[in-house]
C-alpha cells in the first residue's frame, strides 16, 4: 500500500514492502520522493529518516529538475520517434568511426527506452542497447556511451582492464561522464 506523507512541506510517497530496511529515491524526472519502508516501520521513524536525509533530498531535487529542463521528456509518440530517428542516424555514423579507430567490434545493436542507464552490452553475443535518453545528449557523450559499450565487448566488468582501455581509447571520458551524471 502506497501513501503520500507531507514532512515540513515534502509530498512523501511511502510504500510499505516486506523488506529489511528503509530506501529513499528521488524519481525521474519529476523529482518525486519516493520511500520504501519495512511494513511495520512506524510514521515517526520515517519522518526521522527524511529529516535526516534533507540536504541530500535537496540537493537530488535540485539536480533531477535541472537535468529534466536541459533534457526534456518527448511530448507526444510522434516526438519520440523522431528522436528515436535521429538518434539512430546519429549511432549509424559514429559507431563505424569508433569501431574502425579502436578496432573493438558489435554484432549489432538496438536504440530502447531505457530510463536507468545509457547503454548495455550483452557480453556474450556482443549486441548492444544504446538508451533513447542519448537523443538530447552531445555527440561527445555519445561517444563515450558507444566506446564504453564497445569496450565490454572485450572486459565484461569495471575493473582495471576496462577502465584502462577507455583511457587509451578517449583520454577525457571521465569528465564527458562527470558532466552526464550532472
Amino acid at each position: 500500500m502506497t501513501k503520500t506523507i507531507y514532512i515540513d512541506g515534502l509530498p512523501v510517497e511511502v510504500t510499505k514492502k516486506r523488506i529489511k530496511r528503509m530506501t529513499m529515491r528521488i524519481k525521474e524526472p519529476d523529482a518525486r520522493i519516493v520511500i520504501s519502508a519495512p511494513y511495520m516501520t512506524p510514521d515517526r521513524e520515517i519522518i526521522a529518516f527524511v529529516r535526516a536525509k534533507r540536504v541530500w533530498i535537496d540537493n537530488t531535487v535540485s539536480r533531477v529538475l535541472h537535468k529534466a529542463e536541459e533534457h526534456p521528456e518527448p511530448a507526444s509518440a510522434a516526438e519520440k520517434e523522431a528522436r528515436r530517428a535521429d538518434l539512430k542516424s546519429r549511432i549509424a555514423v559514429r559507431l563505424p568511426e569508433i569501431e574502425r579507430r579502436t578496432g573493438l567490434r558489435c554484432n549489432g545493436w538496438t536504440v530502447r527506452d531505457m530510463h536507468t542507464r545509457w547503454g548495455s552490452c550483452n557480453t556474450r553475443t556482443h549486441h548492444v542497447n544504446f538508451s533513447l535518453m542519448l537523443a538530447t545528449r552531445s555527440d561527445a557523450e555519445l561517444d563515450y556511451v558507444i566506446l564504453h559499450e564497445l569496450v565490454h565487448t572485450v572486459v565484461p566488468g569495471h575493473g582495471e582492464d576496462f577502465y584502462a582501455l577507455m583511457d587509451r581509447f578517449m583520454p577525457g571520458w571521465k569528465a564527458i561522464r562527470r558532466g552526464m551524471r550532472a
